[in-house]
C-alpha cells in the first residue's frame, strides 16, 4: 500500500494547481474506490490541513460582582460629569467677572445705610444689606446691595471702592477681590472632590470587572 502521507502531499499538490479531478482520480487509483468516497477521503484531507487552535477566552463576568462592576462605572461616569459641570459654572463667573471688571467703571462710594436680615436661632452673627451712595455720570446715586455682608465688615460711613455698571449707572457692587476668590475656591475644590470620586470609582469597579467569577 502506498505511504498515506506521501499521497496526501500529492493530492495537496494537485489541489494547489487547481487540478481536483486528478487528485480524485489519484485516490481512486490508490485506494481502489468509488469516485464518490474519493470525494469524500478528500474532504476529510482537506479539513485535516484546516488549523485547529482554539484560543481559550476568558469567562465573561457574571453575578452581582458584574452588576457592581457597571453601578460603579455609571456612578464614575456621574461624578466626573459633575466635576465638568462644576468647572463650567466656574469659567462662566470667571468670563463674566473680568467682563464686568473691564468694562465697569471704578468709583468711590459711602456707606449711607444698613437693613438687617431676618436673624435665625442659627445664625451666629448679624447679616445686613448694605446701601451705598456714590456719584457716577455727574450725579448722586443710591444702590442695595443684593448680597448680604456681616454687619461687623462695613460700617455707615465707610469708604468702599464700587464698579459701576456702564450701562446702567444705578447698579453698582463692591469692588471686592477676596469674594470671587472664594467662589472660585469652593467651586474648584467641589470639581475636585467630585474627580478624585469618579476615579475611585471608576478603579473599584475595573478591580470588580476582572476578578474572576466563583
Amino acid at each position: 500500500m502506498s505511504d498515506p502521507k506521501h499521497i496526501k502531499d500529492q493530492v495537496k499538490k494537485l489541489l494547489e494547481s487547481d487540478q481536483r479531478y486528478q487528485a480524485i482520480r489519484l485516490i481512486q487509483n490508490t485506494y481502489n474506490v468509488s469516485e464518490g468516497e474519493a470525494e469524500k477521503l478528500l474532504s476529510t484531507l482537506d479539513k485535516d490541513d484546516e488549523p485547529t487552535q482554539n484560543t481559550p477566552q476568558p469567562p465573561a463576568q457574571s453575578g452581582c460582582m458584574g452588576c457592581f462592576s457597571g453601578l460603579f462605572k455609571i456612578g464614575s461616569i456621574l461624578f466626573g460629569l459633575t466635576g465638568i459641570l462644576l468647572l463650567g459654572i466656574l469659567a462662566v463667573v470667571y468670563y463674566y467677572a473680568e467682563d464686568f471688571k473691564k468694562e465697569s467703571i471704578p468709583v468711590r462710594g459711602i456707606v449711607a445705610d444698613t437693613v438687617h436680615l431676618p436673624r435665625t436661632s442659627t445664625d451666629t452673627i448679624q447679616n445686613v444689606y448694605l446701601v451705598f451712595n456714590y456719584e457716577a455720570k455727574d450725579s448722586l446715586r443710591s444702590f442695595q446691595t443684593t448680597t448680604s455682608y456681616p454687619e461687623t465688615l462695613y460700617q455707615v460711613q465707610d469708604s468702599v471702592d464700587l464698579r459701576v455698571n456702564p450701562n446702567d449707572a444705578d447698579y453698582a457692587t463692591i469692588d471686592d477681590e477676596s469674594f470671587f476668590d472664594d467662589v472660585f475656591l469652593v467651586f474648584g475644590i467641589a470639581a475636585g472632590v467630585m474627580f478624585f470620586f469618579a476615579l475611585v470609582l471608576w478603579i473599584i469597579g475595573r478591580a470588580a470587572n476582572n476578578k474572576p467569577a466563583t
